[in-house]
């Protein structure tokens, strides 16, 4: 029987050509998706020459996350490529958990509160499924076979919640409301034995309605990572104190006051950030979500405000340390509603721009006045003292 061979030099040749045609293709769509419809990058200064040119124009980013949807959908690939792109750098979180505001809240808890919250922060990734359950086993056994043992757990479960989400502020996609303590006891003769698991319970979800999926999740936090890592990088080589100025003045610039709650988000990062609007609490988390990228410690503060037209409110704002002392900023007082809009493209002067900036106790807290009771059935925290003077500008 005669022997064929067959000549594959040409075949081969033709699948390279077009597996570099298909590299280069990828490659094209990648830069137009990331670097253009992202970041947006023009080199033209706007009318308050600003030193940070990130674009957040909602329509912008409604195209932006479309985008990366269909994408994500179409290619684990370029998936994969992508979260690669966006990771934080080990050594930038190495420094943030270095910075005297890392978990701030986290070290007033006691030791339960302190085993709740470690939960959370260990299973970061997976309650992003929103049905991931925290198994606490017996750790909780001695006290809830103590007197108020149940009371005491149910306190410290609400005061870590509230001191997790305070000193991580990225974490906005899940209802508390929905999350779920289940306590079940097993006993034989005089002994009990109770394991502790937190879970959705009876929903289907512990997510906020409009995070339906990892994936959505997964895409607004990189979109958001990778504002604020372009922030940090615009930002480089500037003073701890010119970067809290520029931070501040770009939140202004690019956040509209949402009056009438128009934005799905108003209270987080993901409504200040990606839908340009919010209200006190997401200008506030915004602040520190920036400037925990920077390294300058900064915490997020709630109580009430009185303006001035004498209306006293609940409100939101931060203290930032510098110099080894901590001010007073409130970027959304900083940015009045104007008639016809927001500040967003209009004029302020310096001392409308900056009267709630970097302030004292003695000028801060006339108007300002804190609450540790971050919410009912919650430990009452403590901020940071104030410096009395404001810090000069």
């Amino acid at each position: 029987m005669k022997k064929t061979i067959k000549n594959n030099k040409g075949l081969s040749l033709v699948s390279a050509i077009i597996l570099i045609m298909i590299l280069i293709l990828i490659a094209f769509l990648f830069y137009e998706i990331v670097y253009v419809d992202i970041f947006d990058l023009a080199a033209d200064e706007d009318k308050n020459n600003d030193t940070i040119t990130v674009a957040t124009q909602s329509q912008n980013r409604v195209v932006t996350e479309n985008l990366t949807n269909e994408v994500n959908s179409e290619s684990n690939e370029i998936i994969n490529y992508t979260n690669t792109i966006s990771q934080i750098d080990n050594n930038s979180t190495q420094i943030i958990q270095n910075s005297s505001s890392y978990k701030y809240f986290y070290n007033q808890l006691d030791e339960y509160g302190k085993k709740i919250y470690d939960g959370f922060e260990q299973n970061k990734e997976n309650m992003k499924s929103g049905t991931y359950a925290i198994d606490f086993d017996t750790r909780f056994n001695d006290l809830l076979n103590t007197p108020g043992g149940e009371e005491t757990l149910n306190i410290a479960f609400q005061s870590a919640w509230n001191a997790y989400t305070y000193d991580n502020v990225d974490i906005f996609y899940i209802d508390v409301e929905k999350l779920t303590l289940t306590t079940r006891t097993t006993t034989i003769g005089n002994s009990s034995t109770h394991t502790v698991s937190l879970s959705s319970g009876s929903n289907s979800t512990y997510l906020k309605d409009h995070f339906v999926s990892r994936e959505v999740i997964d895409g607004k936090v990189r979109l958001l990572e990778a504002m604020r890592q372009e922030i940090g990088r615009q930002l480089q080589g500037y003073s701890p104190y010119q970067q809290v100025r520029e931070v501040h003045n770009w939140l202004i610039n690019n956040i509209e006051y949402d009056v009438n709650l128009e934005a799905q988000e108003p209270y987080s990062i993901a409504g200040a950030l990606t839908e340009g609007k919010a209200v006190c609490e997401g200008y506030a988390r915004s602040f520190k979500y920036i400037l925990d990228e920077l390294n300058i410690p900064c915490v997020l503060v709630s109580g009430t405000g009185t303006n001035s037209n004498g209306e006293t409110e609940s409100h939101a704002w931060n203290y930032v340390q510098l110099n080894g002392n901590w001010y007073a900023v409130d970027v959304t007082w900083d940015d009045p509603v104007i008639v016809g809009g927001s500040t967003g493209s209009t004029y302020l002067d310096d001392e409308t721009r900056y009267r709630h900036f970097l302030k004292g106790s003695n000028t801060f807290l006339s108007s300002h006045f804190e609450n540790g009771n971050l919410t009912s059935n919650s430990m009452e925290f403590e901020f940071p003292m104030l410096s009395p003077t404001d810090l000069s500008l």
